[in-house]
């Protein structure tokens, strides 16, 4: 077991440094494709500059690295239970999705006319079958929507009974079953009834004498 968590261990951390090359590749080229030493340098007669090259090199970079760790991700989390598996396998070709959308917004401005019509086609067959991988995997695992939709359903309906069960001194919520503020220890349940109690002495008492009180 010691040898499998140190593994686990090891990827995790492959994983967060590759989160930190993703932002550091991003901050760069968006940093050095404004500045104007980069934008001047054109490399050729066509336009393309400095500017453009590592913006593509930087952008480029981190969807790549976004690709390969989310994949990586994904297999770290075990295929034990209904909802591991779904994101075991639906992680994948979401991101893949995401990733080919960046990658096409990223390229397009860089192709000429005659270029753009072939590899549009190329993303939309890319973009359809990664759909179509993504919804044979929702299919596959919709045991694991339902218990995702079941546990949403039931967090936000314990949240509305804390929230209705809230103390009336301070406002903070407390369970159904909480006699006392878990915040400030006021009773929850004698201060409706005692205020009850009271209205009809003080009424009583404040009501005007009658002819038959007063023949009395």
């Amino acid at each position: 077991m010691a040898p499998i968590a140190r593994w686990d261990r090891e990827e995790w951390m492959w994983t967060m440094r590759n989160v930190v090359a993703i932002l550091a590749a991003v901050l760069f080229a968006s940093i050095l494709s404004g500045v104007q030493v980069f934008r001047e340098a054109a490399l050729g007669r066509n336009g393309f500059s400095a500017s453009d090259a590592v913006r593509l090199l930087g952008y480029g970079t981190a969807l790549i690295l976004i690709w390969i760790t989310a994949w990586r991700a994904a297999a770290q989390i075990p295929a034990t239970g209904a909802v591991p598996r779904l994101l075991h396998e639906g992680i994948p070709p979401v991101v893949t999705l995401l990733v080919l959308s960046g990658a096409y917004g990223l390229i397009h401005s860089f192709l000429t006319d005659r270029a753009v019509l072939v590899v549009s086609w190329v993303f939309v067959l890319l973009l359809l079958a990664t759909a179509v991988w993504l919804g044979l995997v929702l299919y596959t695992n919709a045991e694991a929507l339902v218990l995702g939709a079941a546990a949403i359903e039931r967090r936000i309906s314990e949240a509305l009974k804390r929230r209705a069960h809230a103390c009336a001194k301070c406002g903070e919520p407390n369970s159904e079953e909480a006699k006392y503020c878990t915040s400030c220890g006021t009773s929850l349940t004698q201060s409706a009834g005692s205020r009850d109690d009271r209205v009809p002495a003080m009424t009583e008492k404040k009501r005007p004498p009658t002819d038959a009180t007063r023949a009395a």
